[in-house]
């Protein structure tokens, strides 16, 4: 290609990668804090500096609130049985809520158009940065790696569109200069997809470095190894078929596949649990510090001073004057009241605590007297995963932001991988299968296999199943606010079921009823954005919308 029209492609990057720079989301070096810049594009891709530059504009894609710090945490939790939206301000997001939305609503299209946006700017780094010299770098490692990150996020972001969309159009290792513009593109078959994301984190995997040799929020080998054991999970579980409407089940082989990677991660020593359970969300300026630690294995990072993540008024209480935060995103009581009273997570994991008007008395939801001040007259368990300790946080909060890590894969999920995965792939679990469970159950302060009971109290069988439940219960308890339940249950297959199961639960509100009424099984995809169908006639709308 020649100089001029490199320039040309490379000008219009800039505008791209500039419109991120203006709305604070474009980082030159470190992942921590975005900052404008500016790409000359007479000296652009000389170096290795330009390089990291060019990739870090492919990861400013993620840091956005129209991305995974408000669009990705509503559609995938909110979408759940874990969180609901209980106030109209928005109301698209109350009928989301309750399984009522169409291709119009708004969040699908910013998902739809950030994951293409991450994608494309990959794989233009993957095409440029591979045509460079490998003098114009400190070492030849650097080069891959760069490349491989670049290959990481380009495989992670089309995992997150077939799991939320099943096929969609693809564009392979093509670097298109403007993928939402596309109006000439077929959708492509999920499992060509999942073939070309698995070649591609199996080529980032070998060329990725350790998490102890790399800044934080970079792709590392672990995160590679962490999205394939996910990606070969999902792959063997349930999902819609855009094409019949039908539910169909992947092939089993996937399941050994998912475990072997898990494995992998696990042996090779570089992440472990963290003792406490709150370090692992640290909430508080001098805990910050420990953001980065080795349970997080790849992570959205958040600063104060960054314009991103809106925790504080989001997941925030409001107050009965209606001061305080939004109150938007709460947890149903449903998950809350399944909690083991002496699980160690639940304090992390919800907010029992709020001030008065004054600031003199202290409310506890779990105190019988106090539960008349949850607003608006009902006991709520809000979410604190994301918030400041008690003693941090300034109420009502002046800010809508939080220092506190959005986690993309951790270690405790890894293990918990890798017990799923061994138990279906050896028709039960193994003693490995079961330490990686138990290990996520000690450090909680509970009870460990084969002693384990259900929320009802029932003590699960000591079989595939049993087990199979106690993993799948694990899960939500662990991972709970962290995107996964939705996922989750569309790869299990019970997605319909369960929802309007939760309407006839002996205690159930009057939005289980709703969602019970609404739920189909369409529902395990999204709908193409209606602005998509609209541009490209060849988009085929999925099943039921």
């Amino acid at each position: 290609m020649d100089k001029a029209k490199m320039i040309k492609i490379n000008m219009k990057l800039i505008s791209t990668l500039l419109i991120f720079a203006l709305f604070g989301l474009f980082s030159c070096e470190s992942l921590d804090e975005p900052k404008p810049g500016f790409l000359d594009p007479e000296t652009f891709l000389e170096n290795q500096q330009d390089a990291l530059d060019l990739l870090a504009g492919a990861y400013s894609g993620q840091y956005s609130i129209m991305s995974y710090l408000k669009s990705w945490i509503i559609l995938n939790d909110i979408g759940s049985d874990d969180c609901g939206y209980i106030y109209a301000e928005f109301p698209d997001r109350v009928q989301y809520d309750r399984f009522i939305y169409d291709p119009e609503y708004r969040d699908f299209l910013n998902m739809w158009w950030h994951h293409y946006i991450i994608i494309n700017r990959a794989s233009l780094v993957i095409a440029k940065v591979s045509d460079m010299p490998d003098f114009a770098f400190d070492s030849p490692s650097i080069k891959k790696r760069i490349i491989a990150e670049a290959r990481f996020l380009r495989a992670y972001n089309y995992f997150n569109l077939i799991r939320g969309w099943g096929d969609v159009p693809f564009f392979g290792d093509n670097y298109v200069s403007d993928p939402v513009g596309a109006t000439d593109m077929d959708r492509t078959d999920v499992e060509t997809i999942y073939d070309f994301i698995i070649e591609d984190l199996t080529k980032a995997e070998e060329d990725l470095w350790d998490r102890e040799k790399v800044e934080k929020g970079r792709a590392t080998g672990g995160a590679a190894q962490a999205l394939l054991s996910k990606v070969y999970l999902t792959r063997a579980g349930w999902r819609l078929d855009a094409n019949t409407g039908e539910m169909v089940q992947g092939d089993p082989s996937n399941w050994a596949k998912a475990a072997a990677w898990a494995k992998k991660l696990i042996d090779e020593g570089h992440y472990a649990l963290m003792d406490s359970f709150r370090l692992v969300f640290p909430a508080r300026p001098e805990t910050y510090s420990y953001e980065n630690n080795p349970e997080q294995i790849y992570f959205v990072n958040a600063v104060e001073a960054g314009p991103w993540f809106e925790t504080k008024k989001y997941y925030g209480p409001r107050r009965f004057d209606n001061l305080g935060g939004y109150s938007s995103y709460v947890g149903e009581i449903e998950l809350y009241n399944s909690f083991d009273s002496s699980d160690k997570r639940l304090p992390a994991t919800y907010l029992m605590w709020v001030f008065d008007r004054d600031f003199n008395r202290r409310f506890n939801l779990n105190d019988p007297k106090d539960k008349w001040f949850w607003w608006p007259g009902l006991n709520i368990p809000h979410i604190g995963k994301y918030l400041p300790d008690e003693p941090y946080y300034v109420y009502p909060p002046r800010e809508n932001l939080s220092g506190t890590n959005y986690p993309l894969f951790r270690y405790a999920e890894v293990l918990l991988i890798y017990a799923e995965a061994e138990n279906e792939a050896n028709g039960g679990p193994d003693g490995q299968a079961v330490e990686a469970y138990n290990q996520v159950r000690r450090r909680a302060g509970l009870s460990e296999w084969p002693n384990v009971t259900d929320p009802e109290g029932n003590l699960y069988p000591n079989t595939q199943d049993g087990f199979r439940q106690a993993v799948r219960q694990e899960r939500r308890f662990e991972l709970a606010f962290e995107s996964k339940r939705l996922f989750d249950l569309r790869r299990w297959g019970i997605l319909e079921q369960l929802i309007k199961d939760r309407a006839n639960l002996p205690v159930h509100t009057q939005e289980d009823v709703i969602r019970a009424q609404n739920i189909t099984k369409y529902h395990n995809l999204w709908p193409i954005p209606y602005y998509e169908i609209q541009r490209n006639p060849k988009l085929k709308q999925n099943p039921g919308f």
